[in-house]
């Protein structure tokens, strides 16, 4: 339970589960539960019925009914305008928990990630030839996915480090059963394809494990440097521009960096793809005449030794904006300046 006070120690309000129905999903629900009977903390449990198949209805009632047993309060958030691609879901599954946890006063929503979905997510990354930072994998706290509907929310995995199998013991244990979703065995889906060839290889998944924990740990320095970066190098003008002093920064973390800060100006969901960030960052280190850019929504501008970074005319416009990317800069700089 001490991974629990770690990660929502600091969360207000109830702390928001995440719960579809199967087995991941439900064991996090049940070991949330224990948690907040043990600490006082109070529970919501959100179950989204994307309307992609018949049967999610049924399964959100049987969610709700677990719930109800547990004495936690439990929602059934519907997609009302259901698309088929799994990108469009996640990212509208990840708006509606949001809008639906700040609605009820929380800040910390729950995931079921598990040690199998690190290693999948790592070999998936691999293939698409991601950097090191990207196979250090999914963060035990991180930053709700979605803009603007994820502002002020982040993101908890407690049992990212256990396995499903150890997850579906301790369900069985208590005799619990879950929902196994017809989606996850859909070989159309990437994630499945991986899921089958790592089906009975627990060598190679320790291996990536372990391999993994050491990314991880060169993760949260970077991301400590950043923060400290983002705290003595960048500063905001009365207008609302963003000012960086680039100098000093090795080159990949200029780029992580930079890609980051355009990312907040532009009111992004993620930043600029690293094709793009690393050529413009090259300039604005160099001796050669900057006349300006634009790039994610953003214009870019050198003057002397600082950077000045604004949204795009289309993208400004109002205090309002200005306040939401000064909010993702604050809550940025202090997620990697925890080191969780």
């Amino acid at each position: 339970m001490d991974l629990f006070d770690r990660l929502c120690g600091k969360a207000t309000g109830p702390v928001g589960v995440a719960v579809s129905g199967g087995s991941d999903s439900l064991a996090l629900l049940i070991l949330a539960h224990e948690w907040a009977e043990q600490s006082g903390r109070a529970l919501v449990a959100f179950t989204v019925d994307h309307r992609l198949r018949p049967e999610a209805a049924d399964e959100a009632r049987a969610v709700a009914e677990i719930c109800a047993g547990l004495n936690v309060p439990h929602q059934t958030l519907v997609w009302r305008a259901p698309k088929g691609k799994q990108a469009l879901a996640r990212r509208a599954r990840h708006a509606m928990m949001a809008e639906a946890l700040r609605a009820e006063g929380g800040t910390h929503l729950l995931l079921g990630h598990t040690a199998d979905d690190q290693v999948e997510t790592f070999l998936m990354r691999a293939r698409q030839g991601s950097t090191w930072y990207g196979l250090a994998g999914m963060q035990p706290i991180a930053l709700s996915p979605v803009w603007p509907e994820g502002q002020g929310v982040r993101i908890a995995r407690p049992v990212l480090k256990r396995s499903r199998a150890d997850l579906r013991e301790e369900l069985e244990r208590r005799g619990v059963d879950w929902i196994d979703d017809p989606s996850n065995r859909n070989p159309a889906y990437e994630r499945v394809r991986v899921r089958t060839l790592l089906a009975g290889q627990d060598r190679l998944k320790t291996r990536i494990l372990a391999c993994q924990a050491r990314l991880q740990d060169l993760r949260r320095l970077e991301e400590r440097l950043i923060a400290h970066w983002m705290r003595e190098q960048v500063s905001i003008d009365g207008e609302g521009v963003f000012q960086l002093d680039l100098s000093g920064l090795p080159e990949e973390r200029l780029i992580r960096a930079l890609g980051v800060m355009l990312q907040i100006v532009g009111g992004r969901e993620t930043p600029p793809r690293k094709d793009a960030v690393e050529p413009l960052a090259m300039r604005l280190t160099s001796d050669e005449p900057f006349s300006g850019a634009t790039l994610g929504g953003v214009m870019i501008y050198r003057n002397r030794d600082h950077v000045s970074l604004a949204p795009e005319p289309e993208v400004s416009g109002d205090a309002a904006e200005e306040k939401l990317a000064r909010a993702r800069f604050a809550a940025i700089r202090s997620l990697y300046g925890a080191g969780t």
